[in-house]
């Protein structure tokens, strides 16, 4: 009996040391797939959720004015990205001669440095974040072009499949090209009170030329006017417009988005011949409706605008608005 409790003793002091090999194993098999587990979620990480996209403004330009682009970018996603990092390389040009970024329409300061290549950083960039870039190069060549690549790592060049370490929007190459038609104009404007215009030289051949002044800073531009060129939608006769009495061309004008400003800018028309006695405006508001006015002569004092002045020994309409669009005299 007395050996048979001794060894009873003995099974039961071997049980705790077996246990504790079995859970030392067990505990290092869930670390092993922790581990496992971990490294899979990094390399399987979900691309966070953002658009972006950009554009030539305009898409043409003009000899002596500059090629401007846009790219915008949109997070959606609820996640908060440390730094957001973009690319613009510009080919055919000698440099950048503009470079600005807004969020959420608030302007950020020196969030881009310079030059063929232009490269911007944004901080704790957050859902529901707008933000766009703006881009003029000086063209060296017919063909200006723009690639605009947003990352969340870093800055890069290149990401063919869009699966980098990180993560990269757009990357769409754009092209401004050179026109040389004489009936257009086109660029975009970096300083305040700046021009863009087509040729000014009137004759038989060339009736009209029109030429934009006092352009806000910062925008796109472009003036045409010749015989082909024609209103958003037609002319509408009222007490005041007489649509079969135009004279001229129509000169269609956008600046910007084709918004609505509250700072006036000036259309300039010049005439081989005739003396218009007023105007036609017809553009496309805010709502995306069509809309008609009448234009008539500034008074001497306070003058209610629109309205225009008129020039004999040059003549030449100068028209005060607000408004992008199509005009015409009458």
């Amino acid at each position: 009996m007395a050996g048979a409790r001794s060894g009873e003793r003995e099974k039961q002091s071997m049980r705790p040391s077996t246990f504790r090999r079995v859970a030392g194993g067990f505990s290092a098999a869930l670390l092993i797939g922790a581990t496992f587990l971990t490294s899979a979620g990094l390399t399987s990480a979900a691309v966070p959720t953002a658009t972006a996209a950009s554009e030539a403004i305009p898409a043409s330009f003009s000899a002596g004015n500059l090629a401007g682009f846009r790219g915008v970018y949109d997070y959606g996603d609820s996640s908060t990205l440390s730094k957001l990092y973009l690319t613009v390389v510009g080919t055919g040009t000698s440099g950048s001669a503009f470079a600005g970024a807004t969020r959420n329409g608030a302007t950020v300061l020196n969030a881009c440095t310079g030059g063929t290549t232009v490269l911007c950083t944004f901080k704790q960039v957050r859902f529901g974040d707008h933000i766009v870039v703006t881009v003029a190069f000086t063209p060296t060549a017919d063909h200006v072009t723009a690639t605009f690549t947003w990352s969340s790592t870093g800055f890069t060049t290149s990401d063919t499949g869009q699966n980098s370490h990180g993560d990269t929007w757009d990357g769409v190459l754009l092209t401004s090209s050179l026109s040389n038609d004489p009936d257009y104009a086109g660029g975009f404007v970096v300083g305040s009170n700046g021009t863009i215009g087509d040729i000014q030289v009137v004759s038989a051949t060339n009736p009209q030329a029109t030429r934009l002044a006092s352009l806000p800073a910062n925008v796109a531009a472009t003036v045409k006017d010749g015989a082909n060129v024609l209103p958003p939608v037609d002319c509408v006769d009222t007490t005041q417009i007489d649509c079969t009495a135009l004279i001229g061309e129509w000169s269609t004008v956008t600046v910007g988005d084709g918004q609505t400003f509250t700072t006036l800018f000036t259309v300039s028309i010049v005439y081989y011949s005739g003396t218009p006695k007023s105007f036609v405006h017809i553009y496309i508001d805010g709502n995306g409706d069509p809309q008609q006015e009448f234009i008539g002569p500034c008074a001497k004092k306070s003058p209610v605008y629109p309205c225009f002045t008129w020039s004999s020994r040059t003549n030449t309409a100068t028209i005060f608005t607000y408004h992008n669009g199509s005009y015409r005299g009458q």
